[in-house]
């Protein structure tokens, strides 16, 4: 198929730009991240809510409104048993795809003078096929609505911290879920799959590899599982200092507290 080219599209409130985050609110997550004194799932809620306000500020118009260039969907899984659902709290409590002016509307609190969506939860098993499984649903059905064949591709950033608990037989089940999101288009070009692992084994920062040589089993899936990095991303990456080029992955393993804001920025368009 041929696609038309994605660095003349502008996101704009009439063709907006999906971001979906598929988020690990699964039980060991409350281990601590790297050397700080507070768990995974506060760091990653951290970033999340700084990148939604970092994203919001981006769309306020000359006249102070704020123009729908973002719609989000957050997606927890792991909260409680086997389950997967929206992780939006307060108003946009049981909304999925939101978009940036009613996101800016409904915080459920403020921490740091700054305005907070997401919670922080760390609770039982890692279903992130099942993660995958409902944003395919979601990204299929926002792309067949409206106009959204004439916006960007949809992006979607899993956080995690270890091995999904329904992969089935040798990642089976969790690679076709995958494949089939990432296989969804616009007339822009196929949806971006970034992954971010925060895992407990020990090794070394992996930061936008091209390749990857690991003994880390699910950490060499996830990576398979990438999407390259865009011209639009690897120009972000690249002024953020990372060491990146054409082939690079949107995957990172055991980034720390700054990769983790990075990688969330640089997987929203710009």
């Amino acid at each position: 198929m041929q696609f038309n080219d994605l660095s003349n599209l502008v996101i704009t409130s009439t063709n907006p730009c999906l971001i979906v985050y598929l988020v690990d609110q699964s039980q060991s997550m409350s281990d601590s991240f790297g050397n700080a004194n507070h768990p995974k799932s506060v760091e990653v809620a951290n970033a999340i809510n700084d990148t939604l306000y970092e994203v919001g500020l981006r769309c306020i118009g000359t006249s102070g409104e704020i123009k729908n260039r973002f719609e989000v969907a957050i997606i927890g899984y792991g909260k409680s048993s086997n389950s997967v659902q929206s992780a939006w709290e307060g108003q946009l409590q049981n909304k999925w795809v939101v978009s940036i002016k009613d996101i800016f509307d409904y915080p459920i609190g403020q921490e740091q003078d700054k305005p907070i969506w997401v919670k922080p939860y760390a609770n039982c098993d890692t279903p992130m096929t099942k993660a995958f499984e409902n944003a395919n649903r979601l990204c299929q059905d926002w792309i067949n609505w409206g106009n959204h064949r004439e916006c960007h591709p949809p992006i979607i950033i899993n956080i995690t911290d270890g091995e999904a608990t329904d992969t089935g037989f040798r990642f089976y089940t969790l690679i076709e879920q995958v494949e089939r999101l990432k296989s969804l288009s616009t007339n822009f070009g196929n949806a971006f799959v970034l992954n971010i692992h925060l895992s407990s084994n020990a090794g070394d920062r992996k930061l936008f590899p091209n390749q990857l040589n690991s003994s880390d089993k699910f950490g060499n899936l996830l990576f398979d599982l990438s999407s390259p990095l865009n011209e639009n991303m690897l120009r972000i990456a690249g002024a953020k200092g990372y060491q990146v080029q054409n082939g690079s992955k949107g995957y990172v393993f055991n980034g720390n507290a700054n990769d983790l804001i990075n990688f969330l920025n640089i997987g929203t368009p710009q």
